[in-house]
């Protein structure tokens, strides 16, 4: 069993991610975190506790991190634009029940992982202000990480923020430099893949027609998605970036990846929040993550469909 906390800005994406997580047999959610990213952190703390009480995960609690970037003020346009105002636009989800905990995100990811006997898989899939927050206040749990799964930046292809940066790490730079110089086992899933692992209008409707109600959702999400992706961008079909961060746990086979160098622009206005990377090994430079280079989205999609008609059993 792979045991995870699961830190992000929910988001059409992330709310898909968790429910992949929550229904894999393999994955234990010992906790989910929020950030501010896709919408303020009010909004992302209760789209989280929003999917999972529909989904029946009641027993996997949620905790409010970081409200803003470690230092700057949050960027809302293009998070609303895609995401709606609410940060999960589309679908009518009734409101959640079950209460956000009170501990800050940040003190309970520290906690667990000083109080776990064994080492914890993090999976990031919003601005990386928490993560950073964690490393620099408790450097010692870091020999509890196992790896830290992020979705963030581009490498090859241009950015959907700016011409040079993804919207995660464009939003905190400052927090991604911190987590990719912190000697941490780092798996970054970009743009380069995400944006090729995408459902297309059949998928979203096989999906429909599975008939039950978590899959009904997820496919009214996918309808939102899509139709703000095709608006803003032109572009005709729904990639599903954060699931990808779950789905590599679930089948190791669905993602191959490259292990190199990579830094964050922190300075240069015209390059804010770009992942510089050595794919090519000429920096001199010792790798510190790994890059996701190619990606079978046949094995995602049927992945994403077959899991959200699986119910929900708890681990706990």
């Amino acid at each position: 069993m792979i045991k995870v906390i699961m830190d992000c800005d929910p988001g059409h994406d992330d709310a898909i991610a968790l429910l992949l997580a929550s229904r894999s047999e393999n994955i234990k959610i010992l906790g989910v975190t929020t950030v501010a990213g896709n919408s303020e952190l009010e909004n992302t703390t209760r789209n989280a506790r929003k999917i999972l009480d529909f989904a029946g995960v009641t027993d996997v609690d949620v905790y409010a991190g970081c409200s803003k970037p470690l230092m700057r003020d949050l960027y809302r346009l293009t998070g609303a634009i895609i995401h709606g105002e609410d940060g999960l636009g589309g679908p009518k989800i009734p409101a959640p029940v079950t209460p956000v905990k009170e501990e800050h995100g940040v003190d309970f990811i520290i906690r667990t992982l000083r109080e776990s006997d064994e080492k914890i898989t993090l999976i990031a899939t919003g601005p990386l202000t928490n993560v950073a927050m964690v490393l620099m206040k408790a450097p010692d749990v870091k020999e509890k990480i196992e790896r830290i799964i992020i979705m963030g930046g581009a490498v090859v292809d241009p950015g959907n923020i700016t011409s040079a940066a993804e919207f995660n790490i464009f939003v905190d730079p400052e927090a991604a430099k911190v987590v990719f110089s912190s000697g941490c086992t780092i798996y970054l899933n970009t743009l380069d893949i995400s944006m090729k692992a995408v459902f297309y209008e059949k998928d979203i409707e096989d999906l429909r027609a599975q008939g039950d109600k978590v899959s009904d959702i997820v496919a009214q999400l996918l309808d939102f998605f899509a139709s703000t992706h095709v608006k803003h961008f032109g572009f005709k079909a729904c990639p599903i970036h954060d699931a990808l961060c779950v789905g590599m746990l679930i089948d190791e086979s669905m993602i191959e990846f490259q292990k190199t160098y990579l830094d964050i622009s922190v300075n240069d206005p015209l390059t804010l929040g770009e992942t510089v990377a050595d794919l090519w090994g000429i920096t001199g430079h010792e790798p510190n993550c790994y890059i996701s280079m190619k990606v079978n989205r046949e094995l995602f999609v049927k992945m994403i469909q077959d899991h959200m008609k699986k119910p929900y059993v708890s681990k706990n």
